[in-house]
């Protein structure tokens, strides 16, 4: 016989619950939300494995703000939030760089001087950058290309210049390296540096 799924708690009956030190709610608490931010996550980031890590680092992150939760907002939109941070800090996060051992990079020495060639294809790809936020970005979108990226502005100076909010802000960042990636390869890697 299948065991019905018990009914959580109000949201800060659950919260008091949960901190009060009981495992069981803090399980229905997690058996209730861990499909949907995995599925979240997992939608955002298309690999299972780096989602499965997000929504166990959610879950952690969340035992330690529980007591900064003040019912403002439903706790399933709180944990969100929680959620599309640790999902935003993976798209900030350096990727690193692998090459085979076999190829001749390996023995290359670094320098602190970018090679010449790498210079005149970031100058190409910024010029072609250029064409493509003439034409594919709305004006706000312009706008906030050239607070982040040419002036160097940070998200909340952007949020406040243009009155908009900061979470506005990023996912218009996010759209527009996604779309310039999608027409010109490798551009995000320079607006990543950013």
């Amino acid at each position: 016989m299948e065991e019905t799924p018990q009914a959580l708690p109000d949201d800060n009956e659950l919260v008091e619950l949960i901190l009060s030190g009981s495992q069981e709610h803090f399980n229905m608490l997690y058996n209730a939300y861990f499909p949907r931010v995995y599925r979240f996550a997992r939608k955002r980031l298309r690999d299972r494995a780096e989602a499965e890590d997000i929504a166990q680092e959610v879950f952690l992150t969340l035992l330690d703000a529980l007591p900064s939760y003040r019912g403002q907002s439903s706790l399933l939109v709180w944990i969100f939030g929680i959620t599309r941070n640790k999902v935003n800090r993976t798209f900030r996060r350096p990727r690193p760089f692998l090459s085979p051992m076999d190829s001749d990079s390996v023995m290359d020495v670094e320098s602190s001087e970018p090679p010449a060639d790498h210079t005149l294809e970031a100058r190409r790809l910024l010029g072609l950058c250029e064409q493509i936020i003439a034409r594919d970005l709305t004006e706000t979108q312009r706008r906030i290309f050239h607070l982040k990226h040419l002036r160097r502005q940070s998200i909340r100076a952007i949020a406040q210049a243009l009155g908009k909010s900061e979470d506005s802000i990023k996912a218009n960042l996010y759209r527009m390296r996604c779309s310039m990636n999608q027409t010109l390869p490798g551009v995000e890697v320079l607006l990543r540096g950013h």
